[in-house]
């Protein structure tokens, strides 16, 4: 955590935003006393492009959107789910009215409607050994093309340079302030970030009271077998 306050405080610096941002953890930041959920998927760039391609007329007559997320065995479902619903929700620019939800051990099952009928798929398991990158993969479909996070025909996202040697490596650069931090990291300092200097402080707990509304109606569907309607 005191790596990714550096940056943060560096960011806040250099923008001349006056609040003070403290990280408590990588999903929290506390301002003026509050505390804030951040959000952190939302600052990843492939998801800020996929909302742009859906929202900017490229894509037409969206009718779909397809998640797949695999996180490590053992990890809460419905805490992966928290994160794909507000995905779906912020990608799409709308609000989910309705889920259902079939969850049998560690694997789930989800399928959720917005409120002018865009249906997400959303399929999650809790298979990974312990210590392995989560896999996920975000499709959504229209009547005038496709947008995808990861590119066709593959099921695992790519790196930007690879050196093969008696050591492999690999290397994705995706913000050129943040060298040396992982994609995860660098978006939770972009977030914590944006918080404080566009003070989206209310918006920000809003979605949180959405997502845990959207939560308790889902484990409530998987208790009845029914579709839970907000």
């Amino acid at each position: 955590m005191k790596k990714l306050q550096e940056k943060l405080d560096f960011l806040l610096e250099k923008y001349s935003v006056d609040k003070k941002a403290v990280l408590k953890d990588v999903k929290t930041v506390v301002i003026d006393g509050k505390e804030i959920p951040i959000l952190s998927h939302r600052s990843e760039r492939r998801f800020v492009e996929l909302k742009n391609i859906v929202n900017n007329g490229t894509l037409v007559g969206v009718s779909v959107m397809r998640v797949a997320r695999i996180v490590e065995s053992g990890k809460d479902l419905y805490e992966a789910l928290y994160r794909e619903l507000d995905l779906c929700q912020f990608i799409l620019q709308r609000k989910i009215k309705s889920i259902t939800v079939m969850e049998n051990g560690n694997v789930m099952n989800t399928i959720a409607t917005t409120e002018d009928g865009v249906v997400c798929t959303i399929e999650i398991s809790a298979t990974l050994a312990k210590g392995e990158i989560e896999k996920d993969k975000h499709e959504i479909i229209s009547q005038r093309g496709i947008a995808c996070d990861v590119v066709v025909d593959a099921q695992l996202k790519q790196d930007s340079i690879y050196v093969f040697g008696s050591e492999n490596k690999k290397y994705t650069d995706v913000d050129f302030e943040l060298y040396g931090l992982s994609i995860d990291e660098i978006a939770i300092v972009r977030a914590a970030f944006s918080v404080a200097q566009n003070n989206t402080s209310d918006e920000m707990l809003s979605a949180d009271k959405t997502l845990c509304t959207l939560i308790g109606m889902a484990k409530k569907s998987a208790l009845s077998g029914e579709r839970e309607v907000m």
